[in-house]
């Protein structure tokens, strides 16, 4: 696999053969340094961070319960999408995301172009669709609020899209991790670029990606501005 060479796997035995098992404080200890493996500046990560600031700005949250979530934002390319998060029912430490193009919602017939500014409208409709739009992509909490964390796992079309390196992606993911996550918001862009630096090195066999990353690493944010987390098979500090 592309860039297998400049990974470190951790030690035989101490490593998470599942995203969703044996997973405890002392995996993290062995996280890398980004730095040591792709020159990544603190300038661009300060850019990177800025450029998320200003696309933030163009969000607008269409619907908020405590069940379900439906945001607009402005791609990088100046048109319109919207994200939503909605929990599983089936599995209470689940939640399921997907992204959705307003163009989308007009070429599928589900909404007229004339009621696309009525934006309790279009909540309705992706509501009602949302099944639809999902590509399978969730994130699910783990274990106690000391030794768990949560999990993200994103489908093949939404892993390539945010290996892309978006700035949106970053906005995107911060909203899905805010709340689940300490911190989430402001993460997330870090999950993003992390996405997009290591997506061919540490994607699945069928091209999704799978992050994870430990309550207690996330609370190390505010005083360091990086967080570990593993991506695919290997831990990373962005």
């Amino acid at each position: 696999r592309r860039g297998e060479g400049s990974l470190h796997p951790l030690p035989k035995g101490r490593g998470i053969r599942d995203p969703l098992r044996s997973r405890c404080n002392k995996e993290y200890v062995d996280a890398i340094d980004i730095s040591n493996n792709i020159p990544i500046s603190e300038e661009d990560l300060k850019k990177a961070m800025e450029k998320v600031s200003e696309t933030s700005k163009n969000m607008n949250v269409l619907k908020e319960t405590d069940k379900e979530k439906i945001v607009s934002f402005k791609k990088d390319d100046g048109s319109i999408a919207y994200v939503i998060s909605w929990a599983d029912e089936k599995n209470p430490n689940r939640t399921n995301f997907a992204f959705v193009d307003q163009s989308e919602l007009v070429s599928k017939k589900l909404i007229s172009t004339a009621s696309l500014n009525d934006s309790s409208a279009v909540a309705t409709v992706i509501s009602a669709a949302k099944v639809s739009f999902w590509n399978g992509s969730y994130l699910e909490t783990y274990g106690s609020a000391t030794t768990g964390g949560v999990h993200i796992h994103f489908s093949a079309k939404d892993g390539l899209w945010l290996a892309g390196g978006a700035a949106t992606a970053a906005v995107l993911l911060g909203i899905i991790l805010d709340g689940p996550l300490p911190f989430g918001d402001a993460i997330g862009a870090l999950v993003a670029f992390g996405i997009a630096t290591f997506y061919w090195a540490e994607s699945n066999s069928d091209n999704s990606i799978d992050v994870s990353i430990p309550y207690a690493n996330a609370l190390q944010y505010p005083l360091t501005g990086h967080v570990s987390m593993k991506i695919g098979s290997h831990w990373y500090t962005i």
